[in-house]
């Protein structure tokens, strides 16, 4: 990356121009989307979000000399000189990468090559497209770019708080700090990078599901084909993000309608019988299912890989293998599961990088062993599972941490995997069963 063009005029004038736009917009979300226990934390949310996209950008392209964010900004850079180049060359190459062809097929050394490893890695490809489309916005301008997609993160993060705040028994202030507030899921989903676009399109995602289920009541065919667009997304950015968003949903579905049947105990038993039936039987199937498999065998040459592989230095950790069965899942579980939520520990010498994990990582230790020593231990949870996005969370928590645990091998790898997780374990931590005022 050219870093005299980062300083540029044309970099401030791009800047400027965002962020009027930006304010106004933000100024509209605000006044639309806004309750007495949030309006007062928008713009501190805001710049929080905007300040660690910064700091990001300025630790991958002073200190570590470019990494990920040099080579997303590149690929994206060549890709609209292609668009000037030739515009259905790009519109194709958007849709659809020959591969078979070869990278000569669209690029020439007039639109310049991306990097190699980006342009042949599916889902990073894809990732580069999504941030052509918003450098193309900006002109170009990388400050600009870092500054809108800031914004658009922000933005949707404020509408999951504004809802669940609205809609759910959930603390305010545990939410804010979840989802706008949290610093390793802020410093790595806010920036020019593929994991804030994977972040971004699973709360959207996930708060139009929710809209669809009971946070609001137009259920219109539009919001259906938003949510369809937004699942295609993030198939082709990582494709089992996508499923752990989808798969416990249907649980929160069984929640929503089980809780009509409160008042007629045998057919709640029938029913909620035939559910976990459904479930196991549902899970068996899954897990032989040809694409399981598939996941399940990519991820274990990518655990191999990041563990025998000489070119991916950096601290690792150690994990039991699977051998891809039901009972294997099973079992790998549980190991996976803890080391995705609660490493890397404050006891392990990683080095500066991992402090703050380490220290989130103690959090989430210490809230954790508050829960569970609570003397309201089992009425906290038993209100708390009669909620069906409490029921989702927990479920999505699970399925995320297990993949994340299971392949990341690299703690490096990991805190960027599980912070996508990490808004929603916080508030089942943080959560306690509202106390019964009475009127007297």
């Amino acid at each position: 990356m050219n870093q005299v063009q980062l300083f540029s005029i044309a970099e401030v004038l791009s800047v400027v121009l965002w962020f009027f736009i930006l304010f106004w917009v933000g100024r509209y979300l605000r006044m639309r989307y806004n309750n007495d226990q949030i309006g007062k934390f928008f713009y501190l949310g805001w710049g929080f979000k905007i300040f660690f996209a910064l700091i990001f950008a300025v630790v991958y392209l002073f200190t570590l000399g470019g990494g990920d964010i040099n080579a997303y900004w590149e690929s994206a850079t060549v890709l609209n000189k292609l668009f000037l180049d030739n515009p259905m060359g790009y519109i194709q190459e958007l849709w659809s990468t020959e591969r078979s062809m070869g990278i000569t097929f669209h690029f020439n050394s007039e639109t310049g090559y991306p990097p190699g490893w980006i342009w042949r890695e599916a889902e990073a490809w894809n990732a580069a497209k999504i941030l052509s489309i918003f450098s193309a916005l900006t002109f170009n301008s990388f400050w600009a770019t870092t500054l809108l997609i800031a914004s658009l993160v922000f933005f949707t993060s404020w509408l999951m708080v504004y809802r669940i705040t609205s809609n759910e028994a959930f603390n305010s202030k545990a939410v804010l700090f979840a989802f706008l507030f949290f610093p390793s899921v802020t410093f790595w989903c806010s920036g020019i990078s593929k994991d804030s676009q994977v972040y971004t399109l699973a709360l959207l995602l996930i708060y139009q599901l929710f809209l669809w289920l009971k946070w609001d009541r137009k259920r219109s065919i539009w919001r259906v084909l938003l949510m369809v667009s937004i699942f295609y997304l993030l198939l082709s950015l990582r494709q089992f993000i996508a499923l752990a968003i989808i798969a416990p949903f249907f649980l929160s579905i069984v929640v929503r309608y089980g809780s009509r049947l409160s008042q007629r105990p045998i057919i709640l038993l029938l029913f909620r019988l035939f559910v976990y039936a459904l479930l196991v039987s549902g899970f068996m199937l899954i897990a032989y299912a040809e694409q399981t498999q598939a996941l399940i065998r990519e991820a274990q040459i990518t655990q191999s890989d990041f563990s025998q592989n000489p070119i991916y230095s950096g601290a690792k950790y150690e994990l039991s293998t699977m051998d891809g069965t039901p009972t294997g899942i099973l079992l790998a579980m549980p190991e996976s599961v803890f080391i995705a939520l609660y490493r890397p520990f404050i006891t392990e010498n990683l080095g500066l990088n991992f402090v703050v994990n380490q220290l989130e990582s103690l959090l989430l230790i210490v809230l954790s062993l508050w829960f569970l020593m609570n003397k309201n231990v089992f009425s906290n949870l038993r209100y708390l599972f009669k909620s069906e996005f409490a029921i989702y969370a927990f479920t999505f928590v699970l399925l995320i941490a297990f993949m994340a645990g299971y392949t990341s091998i690299l703690f490096g790898v990991l805190v960027r995997i599980r912070a996508i997780a990490l808004p929603f374990f916080f508030l089942l931590l943080t959560f306690r069963k509202p106390k019964i005022t009475s009127t007297t």
